[in-house]
């Protein structure tokens, strides 16, 4: 029988005096006075602490300021406000107030208040509030133990939904997803060395292979790798299966199975496969769709099921746990029967991971479809990059690249008519090639196959890296010119001294290289001057040149462009300002400082702005060129990208200032 609240209010008060003469009264360590009875209460035997403030109390004020009712299973307590007005609490008689030290600070009013509750509380060993405490935390931990059991029934109950698993998984998980070996003695003498398959598990002869190679089985056919037995070590494969199983008419279970194998001995390697995560996804009549996440549990001991509520627990967010990664292989077998009447019906996700079956996160794509339905028809064209933009990007920044996922039709998707598909099907591109589609065709330029094909490869992504060499030159000579530069100088670290990591680079050098030989009128008919044989050295001599002799003639016009714009571009967040230059002697010493080719921007039709640190706004920190209205390319110290704190300030300003209504619209 639970207590009865209304019955309570009834003795929160019971009116008892006090004696001023009682020494606990003027006891200034000793802030609250308990006293106590024990009272039928609603036909339930009850424990009531009657707790008074002690300055009250010595003014002669004895109206309790809480009052607690205790039972053998449950506690309430009714406290009362300064106004007058009460409100009941299930807090412990430790925490009803703020003070730390609450019980520490109670004391009983006479001795017999203690008496009656430890003989009500019942606790071996303790007494007086200790056993009040102890009767107490039983009590919680009784609930808290009820709740638990409650939920992980409900769980348990939420689990027997679940179809077993296709019979067949292990040995598709085998056949196709785990990677497979040959496993060979290597011997220089013998031109047939003996090796052994993992994949049909057999003894084969192999010839002119090398350690770490792919290649075929010769017996079997399959695809292996093949491993020196004398170089190989222990080699450890870890994959994830996603597995899309129909509950019922309105919801559907994304499983997630893993596979771990371990090659110690090539002939019996260790081999795991388990189930560790599950999604539910739920839909209503309008298409609304709710997300149940569990993860198993390995220590599940003195529980009623192993499946806990919520996303796998990780140490760290930024490091990779493969217990909590829900991206990869899907079993595609089952998913028009399981998918069939759902919100996914034509969604096309088995079409789009049976493209390349690469892994992914099956239940994004199902979550972005749902807001992106035209995520169903870049499928069907065979669009995939533009299909997993949508799918896996973000899409605030795609505006500038003319895609539109909202779109009902290609036109309103891709801005190109029909005739342009068969090119995009072709070539199929991404985000960073429809924008640089859409600049060639502005510029009235042809639809190079080639080069298209080339820029998705390398991801070239600024437009203007390609349309100002196109200015000078074909598409055939800037592809074998760039070609040809980043064999010889390219780097495979972004560490290393010198050099190009990126193509993108590259390509930016170059079109900063042709800006500023045109600036200085140097003859790029010239093949001399347009294909420089070391184009760093080039572009670095260049840039000196532009420096000394060049940029000081725009001082007016960069001037006169601080005072139209330092106000809109303006910008201070994250500890970081935004600035425009007043003068060409700023922009040359932003340049000479960080060791970049800004100096020979002036006289280019761009905008050049500092990022300073908003305590150190004389310090030259980043600088960003703007460029019709978007950020052509920022640089720090030695031509170097912008750090994350960096990158995260100026992503703010790009969407905040450079992309906002009113600066658009005068762009």
């Amino acid at each position: 029988m639970k207590i009865k609240k209304r019955e309570c209010r009834k003795y929160a008060d019971p009116g008892l005096k006090m004696n001023q003469n009682h020494g606990l009264l003027h006891a200034e360590e000793v802030k609250y006075i308990v006293r106590t009875a024990v009272k039928n209460i609603g036909g339930k035997r009850l424990l009531v602490l009657y707790i008074y403030l002690r300055e009250q109390a010595a003014a002669g004020i004895f109206q309790p300021i809480l009052t607690m009712f205790q039972s053998r299973t449950e506690y309430v307590t009714l406290c009362r406000r300064e106004d007058g007005s009460t409100r009941w609490s299930a807090a412990a008689f430790c925490n009803l107030q703020r003070d730390y030290d609450f019980s520490r600070r109670c004391a009983f009013y006479m001795a017999c208040d203690e008496e009656r509750v430890t003989k009500f509380c019942k606790q071996k060993g303790s007494k007086g509030f200790t056993s009040l405490y102890h009767l107490q935390s039983d009590i919680s931990e009784k609930r808290q133990q009820e709740r638990k059991l409650k939920k992980e029934k409900e769980i348990r109950e939420r689990m027997k939904a679940v179809p077993a698993l296709p019979r067949n998984i292990r040995k598709m998980m085998d056949r196709e997803i785990v990677p497979h070996y040959l496993f060979y003695s290597y011997n220089r003498k013998r031109k047939d060395m003996e090796g052994f398959c993992s994949a049909c598990k057999t003894e084969v002869l192999v010839t002119g292979v090398r350690h770490n190679e792919k290649g075929i089985c010769p017996v079997c056919k399959a695809k292996v790798t093949f491993k020196s037995r004398g170089k190989r070590g222990m080699i450890i494969d870890r994959n994830t299966l996603q597995v899309i199983q129909r509950i019922s008419g309105n919801e559907i279970v994304v499983r997630f199975i893993k596979n771990y194998s371990q090659y110690g001995d090539e002939r019996k390697p260790y081999v795991s496969v388990y189930e560790n995560a599950r999604t539910f996804l739920s839909w209503d009549d309008a298409g609304n769709i709710s997300e149940e996440r569990y993860y198993y549990s390995y220590s599940c001991r003195d529980r009623l099921t192993p499946w806990k509520p919520g996303s796998r627990p990780v140490f760290s967010r930024w490091q990779y746990s493969f217990e909590a990664d829900q991206t990869g292989f899907l079993y595609e077998k089952n998913l028009d029967k399981v998918l069939k009447g759902s919100p996914w019906q034509y969604s096309q996700l088995k079409e789009f991971y049976l493209a390349d079956r690469e892994p992914l996160y099956a239940i994004q794509y199902l979550v972005r479809y749902n807001r992106y339905p035209m995520l169903e028809y870049l499928v069907k064209l065979h669009l995939y990059r533009l299909a997993e933009s949508v799918a896996y990007d973000n899409h605030y920044y795609s505006s500038d690249s003319g895609f539109n996922p909202n779109g009902k039709n290609l036109k309103e998707v891709l801005g190109l008519d029909k005739s342009h598909l068969p090119l995009l099907q072709r070539i199929n591109p991404g985000l960073g090639q429809m924008k640089l589609i859409r600049a060639l065709l502005h510029e009235n330029l042809e639809l190079n196959e080639e080069l298209l094909r080339w820029c998705g490869n390398y991801n070239i992504s600024r437009t203007e890296n390609v349309l100002v060499p196109l200015k000078y030159m074909t598409s055939y000579k800037l592809i074998k010119y760039v070609n040809e530069q980043y064999a010889k100088f390219g780097k495979i670290s972004p560490y290393q001294i010198g050099g190009y990591y990126k193509m993108e680079d590259l390509l930016t050098d170059y079109r900063d290289y042709l800006c500023m030989s045109d600036g200085l009128e140097l003859d790029l008919k010239n093949s001399f001057v347009l294909f420089p044989a070391d184009l760093k050295k080039a572009h670095d001599k260049v840039n000196d040149i532009s420096d000394k002799e060049q940029a000081l003639v725009y001082d007016r016009q960069i001037q006169k462009q601080f005072e139209e714009m330092n106000q809109q571009y303006h910008f201070i967040k994250y500890g970081f300002a935004m600035l425009l230059p007043h003068t060409a002697k700023e922009i040359l010493e932003e340049g000479q400082k960080l060791h970049h080719c800004v100096g020979g921007y002036v006289k280019r039709e761009s905008t050049i702005l500092f990022v300073r640190k908003a305590e150190e706004q004389d310090k030259p920190l980043c600088t960003v060129e703007i460029h019709n209205g978007e950020v052509v390319q920022a640089r720090c110290y030695d031509n170097q990208t912008p750090p994350p704190t960096i990158k995260r300030f100026l992503d703010v300003w790009e969407k905040k200032i450079l992309h906002a209504p009113a600066l658009a619209a005068a762009a």
